[in-house]
């Protein structure tokens, strides 16, 4: 890209500390996306919800060494001797102004797309009907913001023969800002509508403001049956270079004569100055018909040849909504929805909404705030959405801010339930969301609402019995573990399964803190949990599936691959996101026959990665079976052996050498001379060792409360089966886990113990789904509410417990219930 030097002067930096020269490929605002440290600049953007500058501290300690700050730069300066910053007045405006001069070195056709809707479907819709001719960038998904164009454009590269990019503005002066750095050859606006309205004095400044997009176009796609559009190219003098497509005007550029539409198609008749065409689209409603029809007259401008191709428009894939689904608490469903709040995205939700309570056989509840996003008044806009709403099958519409209660008459009075309530916090102090069960739940709210807190209480579980993490061991146990490896050898944790059932995020933080390689996770949302909470390291997903492939990318998660399916699946899916050289793990089966790739596989998998501008390999590594055992030493060293050769045999033929890691914690423990460049720590870090190191310092401990003393004769029974017994009489003790917390049922009947009061006291009968009788026999002291150790006790290790119930300490963790309370202490 450039180096620092050459940015400071392109960006009009006024100070400048320069401590080494480096080359700067990466250009981050959010510390979360964190993936290139060396090759980074990071903008530090302040803004009225969060500062950029607090997080500088954070990433210098991951490895970046360049910063474009605002203020303090004097301070920064000594505090990071050996980093670079350049002080400038305008954080955004400099990032704009580098994305301007990168979009200057090319020479190539670039689309911008504006409007009020269909930006990106638009966006994508073009790129599908272009990949396959050209060689495509474009914005990922709807980076059309002033934060996003720019580093929409900074993706550019010599290889791209075409360019998209999205531009969307809110307010007045924005678009100037962005014409700059998109520099558009074509034009595309989709349509006017009301979004953001607020911000403009009428319509036909809105339309002015975002046809400024293109200024230096040599042509413009338009619907010429919008007259606000036509209007404002004549005002500015566009019209001469515009064309448009019409259902009324036989003189439009592209003449619509008919639309057939069919049960899941729809057949467009249509004249380009005067030769006919049809083309049929998968698609049935109103606004995708608008949105292909706009990129069948951009496609006949980029390229007329491609409108003798009609197969390229019928195989166009939906792009997806932005809805994100949520399992709640009481068999609900959740849908969360507040990315936009206007009466065109309302509707599109509870269409959906509708679809999802019918499949589930739920009851439609819809929460709603009020509409922040309208040119209408008060009056005439919640008039349309009462009627709206009207129109679906409603059970349950609870109204949130002082304008749904002034004009709740508007609401349909035949909903079951219909409440109002002048703000979120009143609606969570009502007895509602704990009544709230069985239903498919839409939360439609305006940003400032923070409805998340709504969908926050509908998710909330609260259980007495509590699983204590202690911070301090899980750090001692990792530098235990460092010190057992050759220097330089990176560790990454394993927190998958909510790091084996302790709780991902807290352990987390701190392995974050203490600089971990990596973490690794099994499925995406768990890493997209860490990424939100602010976790910054890279995460590895252990097992990727082609549905949370869109959760990979925005969260920038490193998927592992371990199948050719998986691979090109994944290829699929970046190369129509927009996105290139994205990191993966390789997965190598050498024995363990669970996942990974054959080595006999591994050249054709090398000549693949060799020729990928799609995909890169940072690590290849397989997993062990039997590292714990001594018995099966030589065959583990096999595995290892096979490992070296496969992944040197990889890096021969890919040109470059991936990471390698073959070593779990029982790896670490027994054979370190095999460390290579990683290895996994898991339960290990928990202090639970394989091989009984006493080094470790143990870091969990689960423990409830004594809930009930009851004295029971010899002659009866105890508990469901009558399979209890005290043959002597006595006290017996109720705790309240049981089967559903993950607390296992082949504890029952004296297999396992609990400690009260130092002293072990065995299960009595069998473990019940909430609760467990215990036999308080050696404890007549025990009282009503003292504490009862389920595992964490010198009295209850959990290697012991595990050895009695013939499993392994990872089940006994890993199985406990998320209602079970986790609660993380550090000194």
């Amino acid at each position: 890209m450039y180096t620092l030097q050459t940015i400071a002067e392109k960006i009009h930096a006024h100070q400048c500390a320069i401590r080494s020269e480096v080359f700067i490929e990466h250009f981050l605002t959010d510390s979360r996306s964190l993936m290139h440290p060396q090759s980074t600049l990071f903008f530090a953007i302040r803004t009225v919800t969060g500062d950029g500058h607090l997080y500088i501290d954070q990433l210098y300690n991951h490895g970046v060494r360049s910063f474009v700050v605002k203020d303090e730069f004097d301070k920064l300066t000594q505090q990071y001797p050996d980093a670079n910053f350049l002080e400038v007045r305008d954080v955004i405006r400099s990032l704009q102004k580098i994305a301007a001069e990168w979009r200057r070195e090319f020479n190539i056709p670039v689309v911008g797309v504006t409007g009020s809707n269909g930006k990106t479907i638009v966006k994508e819709f073009l790129y599908q009907l272009l990949a396959d001719t050209y060689r495509v960038v474009r914005s990922p998904r709807s980076y059309n913001s002033q934060l996003g164009v720019p580093l929409s454009v900074l993706k550019m590269t010599s290889e791209d023969q075409i360019a998209i990019f999205e531009a969307g503005i809110s307010q007045l002066g924005e678009m100037a800002r962005i014409e700059e750095v998109i520099k558009p050859t074509i034009g595309v606006i989709t349509n006017i509508g009301s979004a953001h309205q607020e911000n403009f004095s009428s319509i036909a400044q809105k339309v002015d403001e975002k046809l400024l997009l293109f200024g230096g176009c040599d042509r413009i796609v338009y619907n010429m049956d919008e007259p606000e559009i036509v209007a404002g190219l004549q005002r500015l003098g566009l019209l001469s270079r515009a064309r448009g497509w019409s259902r009324k005007d036989p003189k439009a550029h592209l003449y619509v004569r008919s639309i057939e539409t069919g049960r899941d198609t729809t057949k467009l008749n249509f004249l380009v100055l005067g030769i006919e065409y049809s083309i049929e689209i998968p698609f049935t409603d109103q606004a995708s018909i608008e949105n292909v029809l706009t990129c069948v007259l951009t496609t006949i401008i980029i390229n007329p040849s491609l409108i003798d191709h009609p197969e390229l428009f019928s195989k166009l894939e939906p792009v997806e909504m932005r809805l994100e689904l949520i399992e709640g608490n009481k068999n609900n469903l959740i849908i969360n929805d507040v990315y936009n709040n206007d009466i065109n995205s309302l509707k599109i939700a509870l269409d959906f909404q509708q679809q999802r309570a019918t499949d589930a056989d739920l009851e439609p509840v819809l929460i709603l705030t009020e509409i922040q996003q309208s040119a209408l008044n008060e009056r005439p806009l919640y008039s349309r959405v009462g009627e709206l709403i009207g129109k679906y099958r409603i059970s349950k519409f609870y109204g949130i801010g002082k304008e749904l209660f002034a004009y709740r008459e508007f609401f349909p009075t035949e909903i079951g339930e219909r409440n109002f309530f002048p703000s979120v916090e009143d609606f969570l102090s009502s007895d509602i969301p704990q009544q709230l069960s069985q239903a498919c739940i839409l939360i439609k709210g305006a940003r400032s609402f923070h409805c998340e807190r709504i969908s926050d209480r509908l998710s909330r579980k609260v259980h007495e019995t509590t699983l204590e993490v202690d911070l301090d061991a899980v750090a001692h146990n990792l530098q235990y573990y460092r010190s057992k490896l050759p220097q330089g050898t990176q560790c990454i944790a394993m927190v998958k399964a909510q790091g084996y059932g302790v709780g991902a995020y807290e352990v987390a933080k701190k392995l974050d803190q203490m600089h971990v390689g990596a973490l690794a996770v099994a499925v995406a949302d768990e890493g997209r949990e860490l990424r939100s909470q602010g976790i910054l390291s890279p995460i590895l997903v252990m097992n990727p599936e082609p549905t949370a492939f869109d959760t990979l990318l925005e969260w920038h998660l490193e998927p592992v691959v371990f199948s050719w399916k998986l691979l090109r699946a994944l290829a699929n899916k970046i190369d129509k996101q927009g996105f290139d050289n994205i990191g993966v793990h390789i997965e190598v089966d050498t024995g363990m026959h669970r996942l990974g790739f054959r080595p006999d596989e591994i050249p054709e998998l090398a000549r693949f990665f060799a020729q990928s501008h799609l995909l890169r390999a940072r690590s290849i590594f397989t997993h062990l079976a039997a590292a714990d055992m001594p018995e099966e030493d030589a065959f583990t060293r096999n595995q290892l052996e096979v490992f070296r050769t496969t992944a040197d045999q990889f890096s021969e033929i890919a040109g470059y050498r991936p990471l390698y890691h073959a070593l779990n914690t029982a790896g670490v423990e027994r054979f370190p001379q095999y460390a290579f460049d990683c290895v996994r720590l898991g339960i290990g870090l928990y202090g639970i060792s394989p091989s009984m190191d006493k080094h470790l310092e143990p870091a969990v401990r689960l423990r409830t409360t004594l809930l009930q003393k009851s004295y029971i004769s010899g002659d009866e029974t105890i508990g469901y089966g009558r399979r209890g017994h005290l043959t002597q009489g006595g006290e017996i003790g109720i705790i309240p886990i049981g089967y559903a917390d993950g607390y296992s049922r082949r504890m029952s009947c004296g297999r396992g113990w609990v400690v009260v009061h130092g002293k072990r006291c065995p299960i009595v009968g069998n473990v019940c789904m909430d609760t467990c009788m215990i036999d308080l026999s050696q404890c007549p002291e025990a009282q009503e509410g003292d504490e009862v150790i389920l595992f964490g006790d010198k009295e209850a290790r959990i290697e012991d417990l595990a050895r009695a119930i013939d499993t392994i300490p990872y089940e006994l963790i890993a199985d406990l219930a998320p209602r079970v309370r986790r609660v993380y202490y550090q000194n």
